[in-house]
């Protein structure tokens, strides 16, 4: 028993250095398939993978062993497929095999095959991941420490991240795999304002879009964690001081948020934070909790007051990012990206021109552009129809389908949780129509499958305070 007892906690223990280390960049580059260098054509082996085949490897030892109850979903899709044939096509996990077994075809279109074949073995960590977290809730992690372990990540990078905007440069943290950072650098996301240049908080993450999305998905944990923790274990005095530090805490989140100057991200923190606002305030099952509204306040007046501030000291960059127009490059060459994905799609129907292939088609296509524009194309789901065709498209908004319809039905909406959890999973899924990090970064891929993985653990756990927060 003691040596079951240490087999947990040292598992536990990889598993949240795991979350901790999400935004981490920390890699190698196992192999170059172009020349001169692209990110988006090479293959490396991360930090954080060698996290997920440690867990991967305490995972199937427990089971061989058999030293603890085998998760259920180890049945669920052979049992599935003993169901009427229109239940098994109801089964979100039904549709996400279907889809890996796609993109394994797909590779027959590919132009560098090796390049694919390693995008289809990244594709299986990830799903790998969702289903670890499906099958281990509640045995290796609880959610409460999940979220403990995401606001201290998330400040971490926060720091990192204000940091290296006051500096406009790198802070020599190159062991965690931050970037080598300055205005005049090529290939660094800058801005003008002013006429001067304007370097964007990266953090540890290979972009600032990305350290914004780590940033959203720790100000959602810390705001949970604010709303739904436990107030009666200490006195008034007590509360009021860890609320006090948890909304300090969330100052800083709020200002790394805005250095990253992501305007995506940022602006749909604004719809979130306004959501769940009104949510309180207007639907009568949340009115009724004197205590939630007064914590939502709370968390609102921060919100606007730290915007305030924010705007006004940086102003002139704040007005430069808000302006858009049709000759910025971040929307022209969105549009110009969308427009080869739509054409590849068309012409490439079926199966498209294999996983992971998008950006050595383009190279081979547009030959004389600079190096730096050669890109995914910045939506995910114009992405997955290029590469996998409009059959791997459909199965795997089909995946996305059912995965919510299931959370839908199962969860309660007269909880708060509830409600939040929906804006806050929904919201990533639009981050994906502008940006495709999601889907090509390690660390937007392990945010984004922890996310799909977190609203099944909802649905089948019949979403309650008292589930998730035990």
């Amino acid at each position: 028993m003691q040596s079951q007892y240490l087999f947990k906690k040292l598992e536990s223990a990889v598993f949240y250095l795991l979350i901790f280390a999400v935004p981490v960049q920390a890699r190698v580059i196992l192999y170059e398939w172009t020349r001169p260098f692209n990110q988006w054509t090479n293959t490396y082996l991360y930090g954080t993978d060698i996290l997920l085949v440690t867990l991967f490897v305490f995972w199937i030892i427990r089971i061989m062993a058999g030293s603890w109850k085998i998760s259920n979903f180890k049945f669920q899709i052979s049992n599935e497929f003993l169901k009427p044939k229109f239940q098994i096509l109801k089964f979100s996990t039904f549709w996400l095999v279907i889809f890996f077994v796609i993109s394994a075809i797909s590779i027959f279109n590919s132009r560098i095959v090796g390049l694919s074949f390693y995008q289809l073995l990244k594709l299986a960590e990830f799903i790998g991941f969702y289903f670890y977290l499906k099958s281990n809730f509640g045995k290796v992690f609880q959610f409460r420490t999940v979220l403990v372990i995401i606001i201290a990540s998330g400040l971490f990078q926060a720091v990192i991240g204000i940091v290296q905007y006051l500096k406009q440069g790198s802070i020599s943290l190159r062991l965690l795999g931050e970037s080598p950072l300055s205005v005049n650098t090529t290939g660094v996301a800058i801005f003008f304002a002013g006429g001067e240049k304007y370097l964007r908080a990266y953090g540890t993450t290979p972009h600032p879009n990305i350290l914004a999305a780590w940033l959203f998905t720790t100000i959602f944990a810390l705001c949970f964690y604010f709303l739904h923790r436990d107030t009666k274990k200490n006195p008034p005095e007590v509360q009021r001081t860890k609320d006090g530090l948890l909304l300090f805490v969330y100052i800083i989140l709020l200002f790394a948020l805005f250095s990253t100057f992501s305007r995506v991200v940022v602006g749909l923190w604004v719809l979130g934070t306004l959501a769940g606002f009104l949510a309180v305030f207007f639907k009568k099952e949340f009115r009724r909790d004197l205590i939630l509204k007064q914590k939502i306040f709370k968390i609102f007046v921060v919100s606007v007051i730290a915007a305030t501030v924010f705007s006004l000291i940086y102003w002139p960059q704040v007005n430069s990012r808000i302006h858009i127009s049709g000759q910025d490059p971040a929307f022209s060459e969105r549009v110009f990206y969308n427009k080869i994905a739509e054409s590849v799609a068309v012409s490439h129907p079926l199966l498209g021109i294999g996983i992971g292939q998008f950006v050595p088609d383009f190279m081979f296509k547009y030959k004389h552009l600079p190096a730096t524009a050669y890109q995914p194309v910045h939506n995910i789901y114009l992405l997955i129809a290029s590469e996998t065709g409009f059959i791997g498209f459909s199965v795997f908004l089909l995946f996305l389908f059912f995965s919510f319809w299931h959370f839908i039905r199962c969860a309660d909406f007269k909880k708060l949780f509830s409600f939040l959890f929906f804006i806050f999973s929904f919201l990533f899924l639009l981050v994906g129509i502008f940006d495709h990090f999601l889907w090509t970064s390690q660390q937007g891929s392990l945010i984004f499958w922890m996310a799909l993985a977190l609203i099944s653990i909802n649905s089948h756990k019949i979403s309650t305070r008292k589930v998730l927060l035990a």
